[in-house]
């Protein structure tokens, strides 16, 4: 009785309650950052509070056993994984280093398991084929790459100690490790592209040992990466109608149903939000002949009759919203004007690195357009000044019509054509009605060819 009694006083001056679970720890150099916790499972997302010596304590709401991730404003890693279950008592050591990174030091029972998370969270920070030198791999030296990183990943993992752990994390490294070895079908696919020769077989035969139809050796995503190859390599594909192949190869690929319909499904949520001003009709009469599972395409449904009702009006066909655009030499008119040709939109601004990306392709687009009466290529800029708008012309001049918007014409563009994020590229017929308002990108290998196709098609 009287052991209990101190147990229960030492937790009182602890500042916790006996089987309560806490996350205790120390930022070094920590100078007022922003720290905070969240949660994916319980949605959570709180700021934790730490005192100017860069100590913290922070107990969970829940009771239940949850991944918390914790981060701190503008150091990397941007995610640090902290798993707790109830009663554990963690703790967390960071240090903020000069380049912005942190150095993490795990204590607690959980200790192996949360540095074994902390390293697969940061898989996803490998680019190892999203990057230039990857497309000048073979096959093999590219697995070769991935094979130290899965090595030194499978030590850590066989040290965690709860088989039930373990066996899961096992099963997720596996698939990481294999989609990334199928994402070479990209690299593969730009070659190609590109006009180069791109007979891998090493690639071909890994890709021939994937069994699709089973969940612990294939998912979504290598799939994806296996249907676009296929594309990539068929002359008769088009662009216009990769939806609707997809598809298909999907369907004919797949034959375990339980995995086609959820394959299928997660394609169209993904087609759906991404697609954006185009009528899905056909695909989705595709999918529900290809879906089995009446709850999935219920709520295929339902997603897909929002999308009609919030972009409706975006559709095309539909008149382009109108504004009123300041060109380069302070005059003003409105888009509605510029009826008469087909008109491609490049929306941008100097201060945006993805769009400035885009304008040596632009410049490209223009001179293959140069002579063609049908259609007229502008630019309309989103900088906040007229001056470093037109300075920056005064480096770089265009060969096309440059205009700007201002703040109120700007929140309309917004509002209108629903736009978050530049570039955004668009195309509007002579009538001034939308082919699209969100066209592909000038970088795009076959934009010129969907562009004439367009023309050729709405005539």
């Amino acid at each position: 009785m009287r052991f209990l009694f101190i147990v229960w006083i030492l937790a009182v001056c602890s500042g916790c309650q006996p089987g309560q679970t806490v996350l205790k720890g120390h930022i070094e150099n920590y100078r007022g950052e922003s720290v905070f916790v969240s949660c994916y499972e319980s949605n959570l997302q709180d700021t934790l509070k730490v005192d100017a010596s860069g100590n913290f304590s922070w107990t969970p709401s829940g009771t239940g056993s949850q991944e918390y991730g914790i981060r701190v404003a503008g150091y990397q890693p941007w995610r640090i994984p902290v798993y707790l279950t109830p009663g554990d008592r963690e703790e967390l050591d960071l240090s903020l280093l000069p380049d912005k990174t942190i150095k993490v030091k795990y204590a607690g029972n959980r200790a192996t398991e949360n540095e074994y998370r902390l390293a697969f969270s940061r898989l996803d920070e490998l680019r190892i084929g999203y990057d230039l030198e990857s497309r000048k791999l073979s096959f093999a030296d590219y697995k070769a790459q991935l094979e130290p990183i899965e090595h030194d990943l499978q030590i850590l993992l066989e040290q965690i100690d709860d088989p039930e752990i373990k066996a899961h994390f096992r099963q997720k490294q596996h698939l990481w490790f294999q989609n990334r070895r199928t994402v070479y079908a990209s690299v593969l696919a730009m070659r190609l592209r590109e006009g180069e020769a791109t007979p891998d077989e090493n690639f071909n035969a890994f890709v021939q040992s994937l069994d699709v139809n089973d969940p612990k050796e294939c998912n979504e995503y290598m799939v994806y990466e296996i249907i676009y190859w296929q594309q990539a390599q068929d002359s008769a594909f088009r662009t216009e109608e990769r939806k609707i192949d997809y598809l298909n190869r999907l369907d004919h690929l797949v034959s375990n149903q339980e995995m086609k319909n959820e394959f299928a499904t997660k394609y169209m949520k993904m087609a759906i939000s991404g697609e954006l001003g185009r009528p899905l009709d056909k695909e989705i009469k595709r999918y529900n002949e290809i879906c089995t599972d009446g709850t999935m395409r219920n709520q295929i449904a339902e997603q897909y009759k929002e999308y009609l009702r919030v972009y409706g009006n975006l559709m095309p066909g539909k008149p382009a919203p109108d504004f009123e655009l300041i060109d380069d030499k302070g005059e003003k008119c409105r888009l509605s004007d510029l009826k008469g040709t087909y008109v491609f939109v490049d929306v941008w601004a100097t201060w945006c690195k993805g769009c400035v990306m885009e304008i040596p392709y632009m410049e490209k687009l223009q001179e293959h357009f140069a002579n063609d009466k049908r259609i007229t290529l502008i630019s309309i800029s989103w900088d906040y000044t007229q001056k470093v708008w037109l300075d920056y012309l005064k480096k770089r001049p265009a060969t096309w019509p440059q205009y700007m918007v201002d703040k109120e014409n700007m929140d309309v563009m917004k509002k209108e054509y629903r736009i978050s994020g530049i570039p955004r590229f668009m195309l509007i017929d002579p009538q001034g009605c939308l082919v699209s308002y969100n066209y592909e990108r000038p970088s795009h290998p076959e934009c010129v060819k969907m562009l004439e196709q367009n023309m050729k098609n709405n005539r």
